[in-house]
């Protein structure tokens, strides 16, 4: 993806400043590159109150400010509730990371348990849909590449095992949503949830900046 000017940062730039802002670290190059094309697929969704975001950043601009002050502007102006779904996906998959590390069983039994006990909920848990949902390749798509940039961490592999066992407890299947695989990933990158929104404005940001040449 490139900036429409030069002068603009690039993506991984970007998501470099976000590690700062909305994690608790700053991210390694690999995780950059997988939030990078997170944040474009977002930014093509449009979704979310897109066009206050994007406003205020292109108000800042014509007043004369720099894309520093314009974005940190953008930033000020961010929805909190914002992102709720995926907030609510990473605060249950920290629960459940958490639980996991406290037993002493193998993942599978683990995922099981978890299952049974949640069986009377529908999903069992955020960010799961029922396999009779649209298909939406972006889940899948989140997962490879964060396998392939060797980036998933234990959440996203807990996420993917309680997919692979819903079948087996509950004899009905459900499957990662967007908000779930994102979820997920945001948890092992150690993004509060509490900083979603803030991440969701810089996708609206990119919507604008950058020109989409090439989806990974």
């Amino acid at each position: 993806m490139d900036p429409i000017l030069a002068t603009l940062p690039d993506t991984q730039t970007i998501a470099q400043l976000v590690g700062s802002a909305c994690g608790r670290r700053t991210f390694t190059p690999a995780e950059a590159q997988v939030l990078e094309w997170a944040l474009v697929q977002i930014a093509l969704d449009g979704s979310g109150p897109v066009n206050e975001v994007v406003h205020s950043y292109r108000s800042s601009l014509l007043a004369g400010a720099d894309w520093h002050a314009a974005f940190a502007a953008a930033l000020l102006q961010t929805p909190r509730q914002w992102g709720a779904e995926i907030q609510a996906a990473l605060s249950a998959f920290e629960e459940i990371r958490t639980y996991y590390r406290n037993s002493d069983i193998a993942v599978f039994l683990f995922a099981d348990k978890l299952i049974s006990e949640h069986a009377g909920q529908t999903p069992p848990f955020p960010g799961y849909v029922p396999l009779s949902a649209p298909e939406d390749p972006r889940p899948r798509r989140l997962v490879e590449l964060a396998d392939q940039a060797d980036v998933a961490g234990e959440t996203l592999e807990l996420a993917k095992v309680l997919q692979d066992r819903f079948p087996h407890i509950l004899r009905r299947g459900y499957k990662l949503s967007f908000s779930g695989a994102l979820g997920a990933l945001f948890c092992d990158l150690d993004i509060e949830a509490d900083r979603v929104p803030r991440l969701l404005t810089v996708a609206a940001l990119v919507s604008v900046i950058f020109k989409p040449v090439r989806l990974i």
